[in-house]
């Protein structure tokens, strides 16, 4: 078989790698090494918990702000376990069936709270609570483990219905699962408290296994959005109240921009770089979005999909691009949206201008960056005063229900369009609410209301990212004019991300180099990581491009570079710390370790990134892209024999993966057994009957057996899966030839030649 695992390793390792990183070569220093590169890229925390007040110093001043907060969701984010007015429900045991098993909840004799249920145990066992994170519409325990650890509780209260439930539904997670309640994907310190608590700093200690975690305060209090406060409260005590005209030097006064981005870490799905949140700074030099990309974590016209909060969907949406910003609708201290009904979208829609009714003083009325359209709801909806249908929210901000009780709305502010739910499974708000209703009946009435104004802009974008999402080749033209025209930051990073399966195209480069210089962080981000597979290609102008991005002005901007760059970078220069301490802060997590592996692995130590590829799965031994990946490394090193095993148990958690049973087919041919390595490719064939490759090889296995009537039969069907690869019909013209059946090998390789007409075997063949 010709293709050999080896030669597959850097094309393998770069899709595989969560962030590409540059050319392999020996690395001038720390190849095998992350900490010892690093100064501290954030502040230690005795330098600056300290600066923090607390909020209750805040309530002489500002009484009614500290009394909305207090029992907001953020003042109540999480707090320890009083069995007060706020759980006094739980003072009942509550039992909850579930997945085949019994869990329950009581207060003990001593009112401490206990969660009886099965843990890493076979039996259940009463576990004690520590705290209680979430308020409405549920909340979740918190149980102590080793290493210092706090583990989120799958059994979950709904104060409600008083009831419990289980946050996974049916899914059920077993003990050793990442994602069971005792799994490091439950893991408090890891996955929750940054977001519950105030200057929250995670220190886990990986020689210890252990973390060290300290905040500012607990919840989300004053100064999670105000940020440190000592030093006015200080300044407020000591300065005499009659000199009012005496400015406190003290008391920052954020923009609208920097209000969002402070709110933006915790209602987004991101990565984190520094694991500290600083209010008033740059959402970009802490953390690297998600946007809408090539998979499916977003739907294509940028709805909700999976777990991703609000921010990204409203940084997408043509509301935040006019000016709207989140304390528009949104009051600050409650959290609670601050008119109700079609009251808060009529501020805007009903004069085109900001009417700030809510007759806030201090309230700056956003600064619209184009007139808001004028709306009558009834006329708009076509639904009557007073129904559901005719809440501009129910069509414009449809929930999806996360955790089994929490419906979020979507921040896209979307068109419904039930036409995107028939071709492309996209959902609609019609028939969220007409659940009894086809998408063809909602179709049906929508272009009897609107007509030809039913197809919008935004529509046809979705149909552009569903056909880049399918690999369409006719799509590189659409993708380049869509970053080139789209004035939304974010939809110009979607375009990016799209483009790299077409790298190869000089004008897809062209048009993400230019993008390296677009003013928003976002999109110089997303072209850095597009463009980085080049580096691994050792393409001097990509190389040449993104080195000046390792000083930009962002930090994400330029860690995806150092990424890009890694295997010749200088660990000791700034980006350089800056990508070693977004890797040590996530060595807590399989994905983490990963990183760490890749690292290694382009810093030219192999032997390193399979150790670290072992930790990986001993902290998530059920995940199969663990261990194919460590398949491909232990391939590197010769040991065939390892990399077998580890991709035979990558097929055993996901028996449908042809990819996976395509590799274990290349293995058993690097080591002589060509029966089984037939039988993966027959496999490989039937889980996907268009895996070309698979089909090539298959007919190579076939014909080094002597079978060439099966070998002839399975290069036919790899050509008709890929009519644009040459070297299938090359290798069945090859076997016609050696069969005396030269009509049917010189029409072979003319097709070859028809595909590509430099094909030097084709054309000698045929001479």
């Amino acid at each position: 078989m010709p293709q050999r695992l080896l030669q597959l390793l850097a094309k393998l390792v770069a899709i595989a790698c969560l962030a590409h990183c540059g050319k392999k070569t020996t690395p001038p220093s720390h190849a095998s090494s992350t900490s010892a590169a690093a100064a501290p890229i954030v502040a230690p925390d005795d330098k600056v918990h300290p600066t923090y007040a607390g909020s209750i110093s805040c309530k002489e001043c500002h009484e009614k702000a500290y009394a909305d907060w207090k029992n907001s969701h953020h003042g109540l984010a999480e707090r320890p376990v009083q069995p007060d007015q706020l759980d006094q429900q739980l003072a009942a045991p509550l039992k909850l069936e579930h997945n085949g098993r019994t869990s329950q909840a009581y207060l003990d004799k001593e009112q401490l709270l206990r969660i009886v249920t099965q843990g890493k145990e076979p039996k259940p066992l009463a576990y004690p609570v520590a705290r209680i994170i979430g308020h409405n519409p549920l909340r979740q325990f918190l149980i102590p483990a080793p290493g210092n650890r706090l583990q989120t509780c799958d059994v979950t209260y709904d104060p409600k219905r008083n009831e419990l439930f289980d946050v996974f539904g049916t899914d059920e997670r077993k003990p050793g699962d990442w994602g069971h309640w005792t799994g490091q994907g439950m893991n408090w310190n890891a996955m929750c408290a940054a977001c519950h608590n105030t200057r929250l700093r995670k220190n886990f200690d990986p020689a210890t296994n252990s973390y060290n975690t300290r905040m500012a305060e607990m919840a989300v209090s004053c100064e999670s959005c105000h940020g440190p406060m000592k030093a006015h409260v200080t300044w407020q005590q000591q300065t005499p109240q009659s000199s009012p005209s005496l400015k406190d030097p003290h008391l920052p006064k954020f923009s609208r921009d920097q209000m969002l981005e402070t709110c933006a870490p915790c209602h987004a799905r991101r990565s984190e770089l520094t694991g500290d949140m600083i209010p008033g700074s740059s959402f970009y030099d802490h953390n690297s979005l998600t946007v809408t990309d090539l998979t499916d974590i977003f739907h294509a016209d940028g709805q909700i999909r999976d777990e991703n909060y609000e921010a990204t969907s409203f940084l997408s949406s043509k509301m935040h691009h006019a000016g709207v910003r989140c304390v528009d609708c949104h009051d600050s201290h409650t959290g609670k949206t601050k008119l109700p009904g079609n009251a808060l979208c009529m501020q805007c829609h009903t004069t085109g201008t900001h009417q700030n009714l809510t007759g806030e003083k201090n309230h700056s009325p956003a600064p619209l960056t184009r007139p808001a359209p004028i709306i009558v709801p009834t006329l708009h909806s076509h639904h009557g005063e007073g129904s559901t249908g005719n809440d501009c929210i129910n069509c414009h901000m449809p929930t999806t229900t996360y955790m089994q009780r929490h419906p979020r709305h979507d921040h896209s502010y979307s068109i419904p369009n039930p036409r995107l739910t028939i071709e492309h499974g996209i959902p609609n708000a019609c028939n969220k609410c007409h659940t009894d209703q086809s998408p063809t009946w909602a179709l049906t009435h929508a272009k009897q209301w609107y007509g030809s104004k039913l197809e919008k802009p935004t529509h046809l974008r979705a149909d552009l990212i569903t056909r880049a999402r399918r690999q369409d080749p006719t799509v590189q033209p659409q993708l380049i004019e869509m970053l080139r025209t789209e004035v939304i930051p974010t939809w110009q990073a979607t375009a990016c991300h799209l483009m790299a399966p077409w790298l190869a195209n000089p004008a897809i480069r062209q048009s993400l180099t230019a993008a390296l210089a677009n003013p928003s962080p976002l999109v110089r981000e997303a072209a850095v990581r597009t463009l980085a597979p080049m580096v691994r290609e050792n393409h001097q102008p990509t190389i040449d491009s993104l080195r000046p991005l390792l000083a930009d002005s962002s930090r994400a901007v330029r860690i995806a570079a150092a990424w890009a760059l890694c295997a010749t970078l200088d660990l000791t220069s700034p980006a350089g710390k800056e990508l070693v301490h977004m890797l040590d802060l996530h060595a807590d997590q399989p994905t983490g370790r990963m990183q760490l592996s890749q690292f290694a692995f382009l810093r030219g130590n192999p032997t390193a990134a399979i150790s670290q590829a072992k930790q990986a799965i001993r902290m998530d031994p059920n995940s199969a892209p663990m261990h194919h990946d460590l398949a491909i490394l232990l391939s590197t090193i010769g040991d065939n024999a390892a990399a077998l095993l580890s991709l035979q148990e990558a097929s055993r958690l996901e028996a449908n993966n042809s990819e996976y049973h395509f590799k274990l087919a290349l293995v058993h041919s690097e080591l002589g057994k060509p029966a089984l390595a037939i039988a993966a490719l027959e496999k490989t064939t039937a889980l996907d009957p268009g895996y070309a490759r698979a089909w090539y090889n298959l007919g190579l296995a076939y014909n080094g057996q002597g079978d060439t009537a099966n070998a002839i039969a399975a290069l036919s069907r790899g050509e008709t899966a890929d009519p644009n690869d040459a070297e299938i019909p090359y290798a069945r013209a090859t076997i016609h030839y050696r069969l005396g059946q030269k009509q049917e090998a010189r029409a072979a390789a003319l097709r070859t030649l028809q595909i590509r007409p430099d094909h030097p075997q084709a054309r000698q063949l045929l001479e």
